[in-house]
Parts: structure tokens; sequence; C-alpha cells
């Protein structure tokens, strides 16, 4: 059954992720806080054979013990290298760390031509929630989500090819675009399989880039994507990202609190009528 993502938003109150930003734009963006978008984390790498710290990726908190992200971020597999930086604007500094207890990769992931990008992060302990510590919902199954229909990004990536991550968070709008033109886009592309488990989003002068994988896109308190795959960091070819409500069911599965504890804040599937 679909549902249609007019009526969802419709019902789901705009409470948490609808500030617009301030009109001061920096590239393919505007600068954001972490009190406009709560549920975003900063994923940290650590290099085990140097101790430098640079920020990874970038996830969203679905439960107060789990964070979703993409699976292609833990190319290392050891998750000590790893830390979670949760309820602060900088992907670098404030906030808490939090040390990950293990990470489950999606079954279908396959890391070329990219599959099924998708990853729960299971925490050591739980976040508490608080003015810059949120859930986010995630969407029912088989969403509807129409052609040309604007959609938030939210992230730390650079701001350009081989440029330094951002220390400040940033939002832009983009719109989607239909599967049929994504696949033409990325035909030659061997490293994305683009199908109906991808939504692809463009628009002028934005675009995700280097450091923004598992940046989540969002519609009002939607969770409804997560990047993945993009072979530029301008807007000459579409941005991939993984359609979450694809995988409401393995999510729902799969996250649920460790050590048969009770989750404070459990996945929340936005509700529709």
């Amino acid at each position: 059954m679909k549902f249609s993502l007019l009526l969802l938003l419709t019902i789901v109150s705009a409470v948490l992720c609808t500030s617009q930003g301030p009109d001061t734009r920096i590239v393919g963006g505007y600068p954001a806080t972490i009190y406009n978008y709560p549920f975003v984390v900063s994923i940290v790498y650590t290099n085990p054979e140097t101790g430098e710290q640079t920020p990874r990726c970038v996830g969203s908190i679905i439960s107060s013990w789990h964070v979703l992200t993409t699976a292609h971020c833990f190319s290392d597999p050891n998750v000590e290298n790893y830390k979670l930086r949760v309820g602060s604007t900088s992907s670098m500094e404030g906030g808490t760390l939090f040390d990950i207890y293990y990470i489950i990769i999606h079954p279908d992931y396959v890391e070329s031509p990219r599959t099924a990008d998708a990853a729960i992060v299971v925490l050591t302990q739980h976040v508490t929630i608080s003015e810059s510590v949120r859930v986010i919902y995630i969407p029912p199954q088989e969403t509807y989500i129409p052609d040309g229909y604007t959609v938030r990004a939210i992230g730390w990536g650079a701001e350009e090819e081989d440029g330094a991550l951002l220390d400040t968070l940033k939002v832009f709008d983009t719109r989607t675009i239909p599967l049929q033109q994504c696949i033409e886009a990325f035909a030659d592309d061997d490293n994305i399989n683009v199908y109906d488990q991808v939504i692809c989003t463009q628009a002028a002068g934005r675009s995700m880039c280097t450091g923004d994988s598992g940046a989540p896109i969002i519609i009002g308190e939607v969770l409804v994507g997560i990047a993945s795959y993009s072979n530029s960091c301008d807007d000459s070819t579409p941005d991939t990202f993984t359609r979450i409500d694809r995988h409401t069911g393995w999510i729902l599965q799969e996250a649920v609190p460790p050590y048969g504890r009770s989750a404070a804040s459990p996945v929340r599937v936005a509700p529709v009528v």
C-alpha cells in the first residue's frame, strides 16, 4: 500500500526541521545550527596509524540507541576507530562523543555498483533527548514521493571538490527528479546502481560533496533519504540517496535496544490515516 507524502506531512506537525535558515548563503547552501536539526550527528574517524581525527560521514538519530547512515561509510570495519558527535553544530567540537557497540550493514549492500547503501549504528549507551538531540521520523513503507518535490539536505561536507570539510552545519533545498532521468545520467557510471530504492535530486548551484555521505534529506520532520553517491561536487549530475521507505521494515526489525534494554525514544514511523 502506498501512502501519500502530502498526507503524511499534513499529519506530522512541523516542529523539528522547518527553519528556512538565514539569508547569508554559503556555497550551495545556508548555515544552520544543531537546534534546527537536532537529529543530525557527525561520524568521526580516527586513523589508527596517525591518530588523526576527521569527520567522515553524517548520520541521523532514529532512536535513543540508533543512528542511520550509509554502509559505505565503514570501509574500515573496526568500530573502535569511529565515534559519533551528537548535539553539536560543529563536526569536530562540542556536543557529546559516543562509542559504537556494533554496526548493522544492510544484507543486500553492494559496494560497487552501490546498492542498498544503508547501515544502522548501535551505540554503547543511549542518547539523552534535549533541545540539541532529537529522534527523527522515518517514513512508512512505500511512501509516494512525487517528482519535482522539494527536499532539504543537511551536512558538513566540503564546498568544492578536494576542498576542506566544513566545521559548521549547512543545509540546502533541492528537488527530486524522475528515476528514468537519473538512470540516464549515470548510464555510463558503473559505480552506482540506480533503481527504485534510490531517490535522485538535482538543483542549480547545489550539490552534495566530500564528507556528505550518509547526510539526510528530509521533508518536514520525515527522513526520506541518506546521501549515497555523487560523481561530482557540482550540479552537473544528480545526487543519489538511499530511499528510507524501501527499508522501513528492515529498520524496524533491526533497530532494537541492545543488552535487552528498553528505548526511551524508539524508532518512530511517521503517522498516517
